[in-house]
């Protein structure tokens, strides 16, 4: 008999960012580069996991905001256009790097496969559609996706009932709206939870929410198994709580892995240490 289980939850939003009044936006690219380096990376494992036989069960939400995104055209063209050019920029530098500075050739090499194989995937594997990709992952039970509040919304400071209601109740018609039926479950904004909520989330038909630790560990009477097993409410809804521990591992740069000197350090790339005329074709045309 096990003497417990793993539950591995993902949290997918970024706020929604969308400016058809300009032919490009520096803060659409936050999405873009989402979508390149974790979403199509985490359908392809999911999908290859399955196809192996193997069955991951995990549960990921995908925010109201980030579905909305995922599904624009506009932002879907934007998209394509942005991964054609980081493609096109890679293969120049893997021929800049093999004559002047070949010690960086297979780690360029590394960015030309992956953005390759990436164009591949979004164009012609997943045609362009994230989000009928995650679909059908949970249709083939690999994926349980849950939601979060309409807007991200911290609902513990937002002042009204009715506004907390209606975070919670669009939440679930956009789930609707991407996925059919009703969400299982519902990671809080920011993991924020205060008392009533939960009856909230019962209205909606929402069985389980996941919350920071304090949500258990301040509970009356406090729970035997502290963050380590769910708390039902005396409504039915049950809480599942953040694991401290490993919540550092990701966010800490103390103690998590993006502090470690083998992390990858995000800003600092070609931009910064090439002349700006060799990269001017690939940026904006503002020049960010």
């Amino acid at each position: 008999m096990p003497v417990g289980y793993f539950s591995l939850i993902l949290h997918a939003h970024l706020p929604f960012v969308r400016h058809p009044e300009y032919p490009e936006f520096l803060e659409e690219d936050w999405l873009f580069e989402a979508i390149t380096e974790v979403y199509l990376p985490l359908i392809f494992i999911f999908q290859n996991l399955h196809e192996s036989g193997a069955k991951p069960r995990l549960a990921m939400n995908i925010s109201p905001p980030l579905c909305e995104m995922l599904a624009d055209k506009l932002l879907e063209t934007r998209y394509t256009r942005h991964l054609e050019n980081l493609f096109e920029l890679s293969k120049k530098e893997l021929e800049r790097v093999n004559r002047q500075e070949p010690q960086f050739f297979a780690v360029v090499k590394m960015y030309v496969d992956n953005l390759g194989a990436s164009l591949n995937l979004w164009n012609n594997k997943y045609g362009r559609n994230l989000i009928n990709a995650f679909r059908e992952l949970q249709e083939e039970g690999v994926l349980e996706i849950i939601t979060c509040g309409a807007t991200h919304g911290f609902l513990p400071l937002i002042s009204t009932f009715e506004a907390r209601r209606a975070q919670i109740q669009i939440a679930v018609e956009n789930y609707r709206k991407h996925f059919g039926g009703t969400p299982r479950g519902i990671w809080l904004p920011e993991c924020a939870y205060e008392a009533g909520i939960e009856t909230l989330l019962k209205e909606a038909g929402i069985e389980y929410f996941i919350g920071d630790s304090h949500a258990i560990l301040y509970g009356e009477p406090r729970p035997r198994y502290g963050v380590h097993a769910p708390v039902v409410c005396p409504n039915g809804v049950a809480v599942f709580a953040r694991d401290v521990e490993t919540s550092e591992q990701v966010w800490s740069a103390e103690v998590g892995y993006p502090g470690n000197a083998a992390y990858r350090e995000f800003y600092r790339d070609v931009g910064w240490d090439l002349p700006l005329e060799y990269l001017k074709p690939h940026l904006h045309k503002d020049g960010t």
